[in-house]
């Protein structure tokens, strides 16, 4: 699956974070450019689960950017 996102409010700093957390169930790459582009892959022994897997990584990339905003705006 493939997902870009808008690099002025999802930050590198959770795509990272999130990369290495969810390192066990899934392969992300990620690269810059116009935007933040996400290829992501279920591993197959989760395959069962991927939905899951992936709305979840997603949901905390975006939970932890949004950390990272508000903590730059103090």
């Amino acid at each position: 699956m493939r997902i870009n996102l808008d690099t002025e409010f999802y930050t590198q700093a959770a795509v990272s974070n999130m990369t290495q957390q969810f390192s066990d169930f899934m392969r992300v790459e990620y690269g810059a450019g116009e935007g933040m582009l996400l290829t992501m892959s279920v591993k197959e022994e989760h395959q069962a689960e991927s939905a899951l897997i992936i709305n979840t990584f997603l949901n905390n990339i975006l939970e932890l950017s949004i950390q990272d905003i508000m903590n730059n705006e103090r």
